[in-house]
C-alpha cells in the first residue's frame, strides 16, 4: 500500500476516518484503508473513563470472529444493567413496552417474522460533496454508492470473503497474472440498458488512470482489461497480485454511456471525471434502488424492482443530509431516523431504557502502537530492538481495563496484530493476559535496571526508559484513552509514556523525517483484502523508501517473506497461510503493542427488522430490511 492511503501519509490525499465525525473514507481518497477518527471513549455508570476526551467523543467498534464472549459481555452489561448471558436477535419482535435495548451479537441474525413489503426506510445521508460526484473520486456519500451501485465481486458480510456479484463467476490463469470474470445476463442499468463487459472495461480504466481517483493504487498492477463478448472480461496483471479480487474486484461498476463523454472530452494522461454533476444526469447503476430526486431533503430512491439480487422490501430509501452525532440520536428516538450508527460509545447510557435493538456489529478494524527501532534521539537509538523489553512491556498492558473502560466490553482486547478480516486472522495470535512479575523479570534479566531508586529503570546508557508516543490529535479518541490507560500501567514495571498528541503537518513530519519517538500509534479500518505489505515489509522503511509506511524500520526475515508470499497469492488457501505466518512472526518478534480490534455498534429503531451487520458498510444491505407494522 502506498503512503497517500493514509490520513497520516505524505501525500494530501487523506482516507478518512469514522463515519460522520472526521470524514469518511471516500471524503478524500479510498486507496488501501479507511483510518478512522473522531470515535469516544466509554464514560458510562460504573466505569472511570480514562483521560479528558471520555465524556465528548463518539464510539464504535470491535472485532472478527472468535474473540471471547466474556470479553465482550463483561463491560455491556455493565451499564445495560444485565447479567452477562449474551442476548442473541429475538425469534418474534421484541414487545414495544419492553424498558431497555436488546443486545444483539450475532453476526447473522436470523428473524422468524415474514418480511413486509412497503414504505419508507430513513437512513443518514453521510458526507457528499456536492461539485464532485464522479464515481470513483469517492467524495460522494458511500450509502448513495452502495444503494445504487454495484462491484464486480461482493465480500461475505461477515468472512469478508469473494462472492458473486455482477461476476457470477471468475478464474485465474495458472501465473495469477490473468483473471477472466463471466457476468450475470439477469442485470440491466436502471434506465432499462443491458449491462456489459464494456461497462466493466470503462469503469476499471476509470479507476486506474482518472487523475482524481481514490482507488488507483487498488489497480496499479492492471496493465490491460478485454472485453471478450458482452458477458466476458478479461484482465491481465503486470503480476500476480493477492488482493486483486478482494480490493479491486469489489470497486464500484458505473455506467460506460452515462459518463464515456465527460472521460473522452480530457486530453489523455489528464482524464477525469472529477466535477461530474449529477443534476444534469442522476446517476444510472444496477443496484437495488433507483434515484429519484434530490433536494434539501436529502435524496430520494425507490426500489429497483428488477434488481437482480432481488428487489428491496421497502419502498423508498430516503437520504437525509447528516447532522451532528446528538441530533442522529435525537432523531432516531423520535422515529425520523432508522438505523444510527456507529453509536458513540459514551452515549450508551442515554439510550439503555430505549426500545430499539443494538447490534454489536465486528468491525474489520484495528488499533496499535508500532515499535521504533532507530530513533536517533535516544543515546541508544535500537533500544527496542531488544525483544525482552518489548515482550515485558507488552505483559503489563492491562487490557481488561481498558477493554471495559473504554469500549464498555466492546472490543476484542487479546487480538493482535493489523489482519482483522475474519477469513485471514488466525485465532492462535492473541495477547498476552497481563503479568507485571514477569515483565518485571524479563527487564531485570536484560540489564534494565533502576540504579538510582527514582523508579524508573535505565538502559545501558544510563538512559531513563522514558518512552514517548506519537498520535494524531484528530485521532480516535478511544485511541489516546487506550494510550493513557497503558502510560497508567508501565510505572509497575519502572517505564514511563509520554503521550504526544500531533497536529498532522508535525505527526507527518516527525514519522517521515525526524523518527524522533519510541512508539507511534494508529487506528483504522481495512479493505477486505491484505494491504499492510508496506507496514511490515523492511523494504518499504520510510527511512528508505519515500513510497513505504514502515515507521519504525522493523525487519524481519520471516516477515518479509511472507509479505512476498502473500503479494503474488491468489490461490486463497496460499494466501492465507501466507498471512497466518506474518501474523505469527510479527507477534513473536514483537512489532508494536497490539490493542485489539473494535466493534461498530448499530442502533436500529424497534420495528426494523432483517439487519444484517456488514464489516465493509454496516448498511449496505438495506434491501433485506423491512417495517413490522404495529
Amino acid at each position: 500500500m502506498d503512503a497517500a492511503s493514509r490520513n497520516d501519509a505524505p501525500t494530501a490525499a487523506a482516507a478518512g476516518p469514522e463515519r460522520g465525525r472526521c470524514l469518511p473514507f471516500w471524503a478524500d481518497a479510498v486507496n488501501r484503508r479507511r483510518l478512522i477518527g473522531g470515535l469516544a471513549a466509554v464514560a458510562l455508570p460504573g466505569l472511570a473513563a480514562c483521560g479528558d476526551d471520555a465524556a465528548s467523543s463518539t464510539g464504535s467498534s470491535v472485532p472478527a470472529a472468535g474473540s471471547s464472549r466474556l470479553e465482550l459481555r463483561r463491560g455491556a452489561a455493565a451499564w445495560l444493567g444485565t447479567p452477562a448471558a449474551s442476548p442473541v436477535a429475538s425469534p418474534v419482535p421484541p414487545p414495544i413496552a419492553a424498558d431497555r435495548l436488546t443486545v444483539i451479537r450475532d453476526q447473522r441474525p436470523r428473524e422468524s417474522a415474514e418480511p413486509k413489503r412497503g414504505g419508507t426506510l430513513t437512513l443518514p445521508l453521510g458526507p457528499s460533496d456536492p461539485v464532485n460526484l464522479s464515481p470513483v473520486a469517492y467524495r460522494q456519500s458511500f450509502q448513495l454508492l452502495a444503494s445504487v451501485l454495484d462491484p464486480l465481486v461482493r465480500m461475505d458480510e461477515v468472512t469478508l470473503e469473494p462472492r458473486p456479484g455482477l461476476a457470477e463467476r471468475w478464474d485465474w490463469n495458472e501465473a495469477g497474472t490473468e483473471i477472466t470474470y463471466r457476468l450475470r445476463r439477469d442485470a440491466v442499468w436502471h434506465d432499462g440498458s443491458p449491462f456489459t463487459a464494456r461497462d466493466v472495461r470503462f469503469s476499471f480504466l476509470v479507476a486506474r488512470d482518472d487523475t482524481d481517483s481514490g482507488v488507483r493504487n487498488l489497480f496499479a498492477l492492471m496493465d490491460d482489461i478485454e472485453s471478450l463478448d458482452d458477458h466476458t472480461v478479461r484482465v491481465r496483471l503486470t503480476e500476480p497480485d493477492g488482493g486483486w479480487l478482494f480490493n479491486a474486484s469489489n470497486q464500484f461498476v458505473f455506467q460506460r454511456s452515462q459518463y464515456a463523454e465527460v472521460w473522452r472530452s480530457r486530453p489523455e494522461g489528464d482524464r477525469t471525471l472529477g466535477g461530474y454533476d449529477w443534476t444534469r444526469t442522476p446517476p444510472i447503476g444496477t443496484g437495488p434502488w433507483r434515484f429519484e430526486r434530490s433536494g434539501e431533503g436529502g435524496v430520494e430512491l425507490a426500489r429497483n424492482d428488477a434488481y437482480w439480487g432481488g428487489a428491496p422490501r421497502f419502498d423508498r430509501l430516503l437520504l437525509v443530509p447528516d447532522a451532528d452525532g446528538e441530533d442522529q440520536l435525537d432523531a432516531w428516538k423520535a422515529g425520523d431516523l432508522d438505523i444510527v450508527w456507529p453509536l458513540r460509545a459514551a452515549r450508551l447510557p442515554e439510550v439503555r431504557h430505549e426500545v430499539g435493538r443494538l447490534y454489536a456489529a465486528d468491525a474489520a478494524s484495528v488499533l496499535f502502537a508500532a515499535f521504533n527501532f532507530a530513533n536517533p534521539a535516544r543515546a541508544i537509538p535500537d533500544m527496542l530492538a531488544d525483544r525482552s523489553l518489548r515482550q515485558a512491556l507488552t505483559l503489563a498492558v492491562d487490557r481488561t481495563r481498558y477493554a471495559d473502560r473504554v469500549f464498555a466490553g466492546f472490543v476484542h482486547a487479546n487480538h493482535a496484530g493489523t489482519i482483522a478480516q475474519p477469513w485471514a486472522y488466525d485465532e492462535t495470535v492473541t495477547n498476552p493476559e497481563r503479568d507485571v512479575a514477569a515483565a518485571n523479570a524479563l527487564l531485570d534479566a536484560a540489564g534494565f535496571l533502576d540504579t538510582d531508586d527514582d523508579g524508573v529503570r535505565e538502559n545501558s546508557a544510563g538512559e531513563p526508559l522514558a518512552l514517548v508516543v506519537i498520535a494524531r490529535d484528530d485521532a480516535r479518541p478511544e485511541l489516546r484513552q487506550i494510550l493513557r490507560s497503558v502510560a497508567a500501567d508501565l510505572p509497575e514495571i519502572g517505564v514511563t509514556l509520554d503521550l504526544q498528541s500531533l497536529p498532522a503537518d508535525e505527526f507527518r513530519r516527525r514519522w517521515q523525517t525526524g523518527h524522533d519517538f519510541d512508539l507511534i500509534a494508529y487506528a483504522y479500518n481495512l479493505y477486505a483484502g491484505f494491504t499492510d505489505f508496506d507496514l511490515y515489509g523492511s523494504s518499504w522503511d520510510i527511512r528508505v523508501n519515500a513510497q513505504g509506511w514502515n515507521p519504525g524500520g522493523y525487519a524481519n526475515l520471516d516477515v518479509d517473506q511472507a509479505v512476498a508470499d502473500a503479494l503474488v497469492a491468489t490461490d486463497p488457501a496460499a494466501l492465507k497461510d501466507a498471512l497466518s505466518r506474518l501474523q505469527r512472526a510479527t507477534n513473536e518478534d514483537l512489532f508494536g503493542l497490539w490493542f485489539g480490534f473494535p466493534q461498530d455498534l448499530v442502533l436500529v429503531r424497534p420495528d426494523v427488522y432483517g439487519f444484517q451487520p456488514n464489516k465493509l458498510w454496516q448498511t449496505w444491505d438495506t434491501r433485506k430490511l423491512w417495517r413490522e407494522p404495529r
